[in-house]
């Protein structure tokens, strides 16, 4: 048997079945690949196609091939199903290759069926559910995981079969098939694998988003307690259900628009059954945010609500330039969604959230409180034969295997088999199946998602960054074909590629607590490594774990022309490792007994010193988008930069940063200067959350900060000055003379003092010094006035109503003074005489 290929429609070469295998999977690789020798190269190119079973199938990567001998070569190519052409082909929105799309699982299958056959031909919608609506961004995305993408946002599965696209919660066809051991029974051998990164939970907690909290929630929305299964066959092992979109909120429609002004708009919606007014969160500002329309996926703050109309007003975002959106014919529109977030909901939502919440945390435990496995089947093809059937991708199938207690519908997630079956059936066949309840996907695919994956995206560009970045991209591309090897030793001075991966296994791990000493008390012959632990992400000890205790390790006396192997030697049987330098060069698996994972390179003594260069954790480069541990640069040039935190600092010190942690609710930390990360909250400069700041010492506008106390001016200057701590305050003004009078010049005085040991509680001075004869310049030091009372006995000035008045001075002759104060014998306040002579008391009388 043969396929005929074609290039461009015209025939050219045949290829022989008997060489091929067929294989498919679930939302993965679908095609035929051969794998035979010949005398001469077959002359393949990419593009070349052929027709296996009613769909095409085309060569997309040039054939693999190994010179056998002088007249014999072995090939291995490819030919793929059409699903791998949307591999190929850019997602496309509007003309735009990054955008924001939300949408059912019609109106995505919509969206990528007419642009696929905008650029080829034969696409076609086949199977969706109601799946509810999902917002995804992209970014020069693939058609292929675009919609990997959307499919696992809608928790959902795709499949396609010619071109035929599909999106269902879960893609499979039931057969009346059952598989069992026996004669006649269907089934060679049955291997049962454990899915390695599925872990076993008997005993769920659950957490919702950080959005619309009620009153006393902290951080996030959860709901009490947790539930348990399985606890009596595997003891408790706890997990977490998180999904951040389930909060107290109202998805509404809007039934009315308008504008006010160009900053200010405003929508209706009759079915709002609270008062937005009465649910307000003290410290946070209400938004409205756009679930679809034009202003699907931006966020506008909320200015008024009328509850008698139902009407919310909102202010337009700032663009700069005084460009403000929405426009005038770009807003919202009759029958738009939308959300609120900043408030706090009536007890119904919050009801409705938490019953949610329930019912996803117990479906996460039923999913996980059983080993996650998957099975591996040999089939009896003649039993398939004697049915007149075939399995693919995607059947569901009745398994059974009395001895290990199985019985039950699993659905089959990957088939592979000879091509030539069923019309040739030879010995040394296999029919293999892979079948599991679920999907797995491959590292690469998960990282891929992950990377692309952003919950409530908010974007919004303005013509300048658009016009901007096509200046870059143009820019770029000349300097693409500008790019030489001026010193001629490179075959391709410009290298370009999909996506590029580096790391291996062995080097997915994380160090806690450990560090690294080189040129130990400047001795380039001198190295050491603290005590710490090693968090693998791969490797681990069945029942034990992949956390490793690492001993110090310090070494002196290396050669000065040797670099050295740094790896972390842990052991196979215990959770003990320590660290091991060496010349050589050292596998993984190189010492029986012992995992080697490599850290890094320690050069050799280079102008007196060596240097450390790191090669442990993985870097993901894939189009716009990289994902690493660490990128050390001397510049970093970024129109935006998200980060959990942002640390400053130099030779491994770090002393300021910035912080987006929501560890402490409004009183998480955003600035800090003066201490490491680790002491942030003991800094001497802080800025929280809620805006509160404190700081130890600096300047406020004019006012000087000291760790306790402020002052305006140098301390003890003349000039004017104003200084207080927490227990006193002094105040004293020197006034110059205004331009062309030399009448007056005062000296103004006060101060409060009131510390325990305080004998003044407070005085004030003044002077005056007359410097223009003629004039009278009265010194006055305390003057009181009290009026507006209808009654003019009830105008006090001044009240005293314990202790004596003193009177000191040469100057004082003859004084009366006449208070309203307190006599302890009548307990009431009665007018008080006092008579001054040269400064002294003499006489004393109350009136009755």
């Amino acid at each position: 048997m043969e396929v005929q290929v074609k290039r461009n429609g015209v025939d050219t070469i045949k290829l022989p079945l008997n060489a091929a295998k067929y294989s498919n999977k679930v939302m993965a690789e679908h095609g035929l690949s051969f794998s035979y020798g010949n005398v001469a190269s077959l002359g393949l190119r990419v593009g070349d196609t052929f027709t296996y079973k009613g769909e095409e199938y085309t060569l997309n990567q040039i054939e693999d091939f190994k010179k056998m001998s002088r007249f014999v070569s072995s090939f291995d190519f490819v030919f793929e199903g059409s699903r791998h052409t949307l591999a190929n082909l850019f997602l496309v929105h509007l003309g735009a290759r990054k955008f924001s799309f939300s949408g059912t699982a019609e109106e995505w299958l919509h969206l990528f069926v007419d642009c696929a056959n905008s650029k080829t031909s034969g696409w076609s919608i086949g199977e969706f559910e109601d799946l509810g609506r999902v917002t995804v961004e992209f970014d020069s995305t693939y058609i292929l995981d675009a919609l990997t993408m959307v499919a696992q946002a809608f928790k959902a599965e795709w499949g396609i079969k010619g071109k035929v696209i599909s999106l269902k919660k879960t893609v499979g066809t039931p057969r009346a098939l059952t598989f069992e051991y026996g004669k006649g029974k269907g089934l060679y051998s049955l291997t049962r694998k454990s899915l390695q990164d599925k872990k076993i939970v008997t005993r769920a907690y659950a957490r919702g988003g950080d959005k619309n909290l009620p009153e006393g929630t902290f951080n996030y929305f959860t709901i009490p307690g947790y539930v348990e299964k399985n606890t009596d066959i595997f003891g408790i092992r706890e997990g977490e259900f998180i999904d951040e979109e389930i909060y107290p909120k109202r998805t509404g429609t809007v039934t009315t628009v308008g504008q006010i002004d160009k900053k200010l708009f405003s929508i209706s919606d009759s079915s709002i059954d609270f008062d937005l007014n009465g649910q307000k969160i003290e410290g946070e500002t209400a938004y409205i945010v756009f679930k679809s329309g034009l202003l699907e996926g931006n966020q506008f703050e909320i200015t008024s609500y009328n509850a008698s109309t139902k009407t919310i007003r909102f202010k337009a975002n700032d663009e700069g330039n005084d460009n403000w959106f929405p426009t005038e014919t770009v807003h919202a529109e009759i029958g738009d969604k939308y959300t609120l977030i900043g408030i706090r909901m009536p007890q119904s939502y919050i009801d409705a959230a938490a019953a949610e919440l329930t019912t996803k945390r117990q479906e996460y435990l039923d999913s996980n409180s059983v080993p996650r496995v998957v099975y591996e089947l040999e089939i009896d093809y003649i039993q398939l034969k004697r049915l007149n059937t075939n399995l693919d991708a995607g059947d569901i199938v009745r398994l059974k295997d009395t001895e290990k207690g199985i019985d039950a519908e699993i659905r089959i997630t990957e088939v592979s088999y000879p091509a030539v079956y069923p019309d040739v059936i030879e010995n040394g066949m296999s029919f293999d199946a892979v079948i599991g309840n679920e999907v797995t996907y491959t590292l690469f695919e998960k990282i891929q998602n992950d990377i692309k994956e952003q919950k409530e995206v908010v974007t919004q560009y303005n013509k300048q960054s658009w016009e901007r970045d096509r200046r870059n991209i143009q820019a770029l591309t000349e300097f693409r074909s500008k790019v030489f090897d001026p010193d001629g030793n490179l075959e391709n001075a410009m290298q370009q590629a999909i996506a590029g991966w580096f790391g291996t296994e062995s080097m997915y791990y994380d160090l806690g607590g450990v560090l690294m000493t080189v040129n130990v008390g400047g001795d380039p012959n001198s190295f050491a490594m603290t005590a710490g632990r090693l968090i693998h992400k791969v490797f681990k000890i069945e029942g034990l774990g992949n956390i490793w205790n690492l001993t110090a390790f310090s070494q002196s006396g290396l050669t000065p022309t040797q670099g050295y192997y740094l790896a972390a030697k842990c052991s196979k049987t215990a959770l003990t490792g320590e660290w091991f330098l060496s010349s050589e060069q050292i596998p993984t698996e190189g010492e029986a007994g012992y995992w080697h994972f490599n850290f890094g390179y320690l050069s050799t003594v280079i102008e007196g010193e060596r240097s450390f260069h790191p090669t442990k954790g993985f870097t993901l480069i894939s189009g716009g988008y990289i994902e690493t541990d660490v990128i050390t640069a001397y510049l970093i040039n970024v129109n935006r930069l998200f980060a959990q935190v942002v640390t400053v600092g130099s030779n491994g010190f770090v002393n300021a940063g910035i912080s987006g942690l929501a560890d402490n609710g409004n009183q998480s930390q955003r600035f800090w200067a003066g201490a490491t990360e680790e002491d942030r909250y003991n800094a001497p400069f802080q800025v929280l959350d809620d805006g509160s700041m404190k700081a130890l010492k600096g300047i406020i506008g004019a006012f000087n900060v000291m760790e306790n106390a402020i002052y305006f001016g140098p301390p003890n200057d003349t000039n004017a000055n104003l200084y207080f701590t927490p227990r006193s305050l002094y105040y004293r003004t020197n006034m110059v003379d205004e331009a062309g009078s030399t009448a007056v010049k005062s000296k103004k005085e006060l101060i409060v003092n009131v510390t325990p040991t305080s004998q003044v509680a407070m005085q004030i001075g003044t002077q005056s010094q007359n410097t223009d004869p003629g004039t009278r310049a009265p010194n006055i030091a305390l003057a009181l006035r009290a009026y507006g009372a209808p009654n003019s006995d009830d105008n006090i000035a001044l009240r005293i109503s314990e202790g004596n008045i003193q009177v000191d001075g040469d100057l004082c002759q003859d004084t009366v003074i006449q208070v309203l104060a307190w006599k302890e014998e009548a307990s009431d306040f009665r007018t008080l005489r006092l008579t001054y002579k040269k400064g002294l008391l003499v006489n004393r009388f109350w009136e009755s």
